[in-house]
């Protein structure tokens, strides 16, 4: 298991294409490294630093960190 930032990095997302409709599986780490896309369906250009790719991101790793906090407390109780 690594640790949370390789867990959040390797955590896939689906990015929609809004010209085409086709969907594509990228991890958190590789948007992160690029600023947009070509669409495998249409080859439209998709930007991926918008506020919703942000946000759900943010989720992410909020929700992983929540995870990882309940699972730390849990252990220690044994």
């Amino acid at each position: 298991m690594g640790t949370l930032e390789e867990i959040v990095s390797a955590y896939e997302l689906t990015i929609d294409c809004e010209q085409c409709g086709a969907k594509t599986p990228k991890p958190i780490g590789w948007i992160r490294l690029h600023r947009d896309m070509t669409c495998p369906g249409c080859t439209a250009v998709i930007v991926l630093n918008t506020s919703r790719i942000t946000a759900t991101i943010r989720g992410v790793e909020r929700k992983l960190g929540d995870l990882q906090t309940q699972l730390t407390e849990r252990i220690r109780k044994l």
